[in-house]
């Protein structure tokens, strides 16, 4: 008889979120408001914005009555794995091509902002693919 590791691996992985999420939304809210260039601002407020969301989620995440499965929080945290690529690549396409939308931002905002997205994607995917690991 084997025993079900996802409430376990979906505690541990609401708490480094938790932790992630409240160091980018820190650190990054300062940056935001202090920060000595608009790119850093930018790449500031992108990561108080992405950390807010990750803190969420987890607090979300700890009131479940009852937890998935392990199959099924495998393949969830699989499928946020490809997502989490998509955000690195979405990251790096606004750090390449610098779109202003609409001249909303500039050149040097939007690679801060892709930058971040870059980073946030990235400590997603390590966070994803370790916990879908530990489920195999």
């Amino acid at each position: 008889m084997s025993i079900d590791r996802a409430p376990e691996v979906s505690r541990r992985l609401a708490r480094r979120l938790a932790v992630w999420g409240g160091v980018s939304t820190v650190a990054g809210g300062a940056l935001a408001v202090a920060g000595p260039t608009p790119r850093s601002r930018a790449f500031g407020l992108q990561n108080a914005m992405w950390g807010a969301i990750d803190v969420a989620i987890a607090a979300i995440s700890t009131r479940q009555s009852t937890p998935p499965t392990s199959s099924k929080l495998r393949r969830l945290l699989l499928v946020n794995t490809g997502l989490d690529v998509g955000y690195v690549a979405g990251g790096a396409h606004l750090v390449a091509r610098t779109p202003s939308f609409g001249g909303r931002i500039t050149a040097e905002q939007a690679r801060g902002h892709g930058t971040a997205v870059m980073v946030q994607g990235a400590a997603l995917f390590v966070l994803d693919l370790t916990h879908a690991c530990d489920l195999s």
